[in-house]
């Protein structure tokens, strides 16, 4: 069985209570983060999942509310080196490596070298790439369409045997999604904006997509499933006004996770 473990679903700026958009895909043994914002170590401790547990991370893009927990993490693992604890396998592409460098010489130095041990996948930033992580586990990073300054990386996640995730990152619309997410088991889609709310976003906004355009394009993968994720501060207490916009567009199952739900994928979708 997959279990994919959504950490925290907010936006830059959260809910009041939440956190920033952060998931831990599990299955066969492997602990996949993907991004690593500034409460990741609550973000774990909540829902009692040990930084150990973490095989590897993957960063979307450089942005810091998906970036800006990684010198905790590995000061973390610098403070436990005693244990035998070994930092994570971290995947990103080049630009994204030389922002995490710079924040991590910034926040701590090199506490003793524990990031510069951290084996290292550096991906193409703007071309499709695969990558073998385990026998049974393989990674597809696809080019999204967020902002200039900060390119997005969708991932693409297929274990064999039991189940295909995507999650798209920060993006606006673009013909790369149903490649990313074609015949997905789940679908784990930025709905940072409402286009029934605030119409005037119906085509994304700001390098964000909005619930519609989620439904849309899970609809236009075959997805089974879609989870709205990265949902704007603004919409609290309005939530079902997504999960409508997304029903409309998607026959499939829709969910807007809160912190700490856990799905299972495999012979059965399970929550």
């Amino acid at each position: 069985m997959i279990e994919v473990i959504f950490l925290g679903v907010g936006a830059a700026i959260p809910m009041r209570g939440g956190s920033n958009a952060c998931y831990l895909v599990r299955a066969n043994g492997v602990g996949l983060l993907i991004d690593c914002g500034p409460a990741i170590l609550q973000q774990l401790d909540a829902v009692g999942i040990s930084p150990t547990a973490i095989t590897h991370v993957f960063f979307t893009h450089r942005h810091g509310d998906h970036s800006l927990g990684y010198p905790m993490l590995m000061l973390w693992h610098e403070l436990n080196a005693e244990d035998g604890h070994r930092p994570p396998t971290l995947i990103a592409s080049a630009l994204t490596f030389g922002v995490l460098d710079a924040l991590m010489d910034i926040a701590f130095g090199h506490v003793n070298g524990v990031a510069e041990q951290a084996p290292r996948i550096v991906v193409p930033q703007f071309a499709v790439h695969q990558t073998q992580i385990h026998p049974d586990i393989l990674l597809t990073t696809v080019p999204m369409a967020h902002a200039d300054f900060a390119p997005d990386l969708g991932l693409r996640i297929e274990v064999r045997g039991q189940g295909v995730l995507a999650f798209t990152g920060d993006t606006l619309p673009n013909a790369n999604i149903d490649l990313l997410a074609r015949d997905a088991d789940l679908l784990v889609h930025e709905s940072t904006y409402c286009a029934t709310l605030h119409p005037a976003y119906a085509e994304g906004a700001y390098g964000h997509s909005t619930a519609q355009i989620a439904g849309r394009n899970a609809r236009a993968a075959n997805a089974k499933r879609l989870a709205l994720v990265h949902v704007e501060a603004m919409y609290a207490g309005r939530e079902q006004a997504l999960l409508e916009e997304a029903r409309r567009e998607f026959a499939g199952e829709v969910c807007l996770p809160v912190a700490g739900l856990c799905l299972t994928i495999g012979a059965a979708l399970t929550s």
